[in-house]
């Protein structure tokens, strides 16, 4: 009980912290020593709490008080601070204590240093799992929800930018309460709902066409933020333009006489199916290698190959693996095993005049768990941004409740329900596609 005392009382200095100094006052020297005793008189008593699933009490008969450093708030116990973000550098901000300069000091970071991971859920409306697990799959795209808050000074002054800003309450609801989160998700679902009136009701949906709205909705407002931006004399770039959405070339290339047409498609994600390849890599060539496919030409041929390459990278590769197909007008789910790699690389041959192939790294999957479309439950699995030092460390988000995963334990255990698949891209060996302006 005194801990839980101590973390309230800890999270109002913190945030009077950063009130002050953001005045320009320096208070660190006397907040310090006023936390070091105030520390000291909590954690001298012999513990008799029974620790709960946010508090991992540790009884200090016999213990050395601990002594203050630089990641304090992990003393004995899980300590979920509170943390600032800043609209400027699009960054949290987490306290920690410099005992060199005896001064409380800001370190950066997306996201607070911490043992529990229970506050990072979000809870259930109503057979709501698709929305949550889509949701906590972007929010693990750092650069894209980065881009969001980089772009409020646009779509801030803008009367209908509702949906940008509710995106950032979910991104900030992380120490809300569950009835605070559930009426942020419910508003947000209610924004969904009126831009497309499939997600009007309560009934189970499919949490790619759900994402695939939200960017929908995010781009409808493009041209409108580009002509207020002109009247700010800014720059206005749309999240899903300039990270999520990509271009491919469709080759045709006729059988009989060789002749060749093209065509551009701008793509927010590829669907693949579940070929003879046993892997998610395997699916994405075989879909770029192409095939047969019925054409009839001026030449008389009645055959053509077809192809795609890439003509522009996304920052975000988004694959969707075809678990779901249509026999005898029944959805029926493909439950194949599929290995799943934490990188994956894209041959310059199926590149657009690049020179070298281009990497990417796996940073977060969102599965279906359950045997047909509408009898299901979705989950998310994402890199563990607060552990930066180590890839390894993942998530599960399973709505309100999260638990620490090994990244071998996730892709092992996803493999036959992996869905949607989020790739980073590691390196700009190809030129990014101009922003919008």
């Amino acid at each position: 009980m005194c801990q839980n005392y101590f973390a309230k009382m800890f999270s109002l200095l913190v945030g009077l912290y950063c009130r002050l100094k953001q005045k320009g006052i320096q208070i660190g020297r006397w907040l310090r020593r006023f936390l070091k005793n105030l520390k000291k008189f909590f954690w001298g008593h012999e513990t008799e709490a029974t620790p709960t699933s946010d508090e991992k009490l540790v009884d200090t008969k016999d213990q050395p008080s601990p002594e203050l450093n630089e990641e304090f708030y992990i003393i004995h116990m899980s300590v979920c601070l509170p943390t600032t973000y800043n609209q400027l550098s699009g960054s949290f901000s987490t306290i920690s204590l410099n005992d060199s300069q005896e001064t409380l000091c800001i370190s950066e970071g997306h996201f607070p240093l911490t043992t529990s991971f229970t506050h990072l859920g979000l809870p259930n409306l109503l057979f709501t799992c698709y929305m949550n697990a889509a949701m906590q799959a972007l929010l693990t795209l750092e650069k894209f929800i980065d881009e969001i808050y980089r772009q409020k000074r646009v779509w801030g002054q803008h009367p209908c930018s509702v949906h940008f800003q509710q995106i950032l309450n979910i991104v900030n609801c992380q120490f809300e309460p569950d009835f605070k989160k559930k009426n942020i998700l419910s508003d947000f679902k209610q924004t969904v709902a009126d831009f497309n009136k499939e997600f009007s009701d309560d009934d189970q949906k499919d949490t790619h066409e759900f994402m695939i709205c939200v960017f929908d909705i995010l781009r409808s407002s493009k041209s409108e933020m580009q002509d207020l931006s002109s009247a700010l004399n800014t720059l206005y770039s749309c999240p899903v333009d300039a990270h999520i959405s990509f271009q491919m070339i469709n080759i045709r290339t006729c059988s009989g006489c060789g002749s060749e047409s093209k065509n551009i498609e701008d793509c927010i994600c590829l669907i693949l199916k579940l070929t003879a390849s046993d892997s998610a890599d395997g699916c994405l060539r075989e879909y770029l290698k192409g095939g047969c496919v019925e054409f009839s030409c001026n030449c008389g041929s009645h055959e053509s190959s077809q192809k795609a390459i890439f003509k522009s990278l996304p920052n975000v590769l988004i694959l969707q693996l075809q678990r779901f197909t249509t026999q005898d007008n029944n959805t029926v789910k493909e439950k194949r095993a599929i290995y799943l790699a934490p990188n994956l690389e894209i041959p310059k041959k199926f590149c657009n005049n690049a020179t070298k192939s281009v990497q990417y790294s796996l940073v977060s999957i969102v599965s279906h768990l359950g045997p047909s479309l509408n009898y299901g439950h979705y989950i998310c699995d994402g890199v563990n941004r607060q552990r930066r030092q180590s890839s390894e460390s993942w998530l599960t988000y399973d709505d309100n409740v999260v638990t620490e995963t090994p990244m071998q334990d996730v892709l092992y255990q996803r493999r036959t329900s992996a869905y949607l698949l989020f790739y980073e891209r590691q390196n700009s060996l190809l030129k990014n596609k101009p922003k919008s302006v």
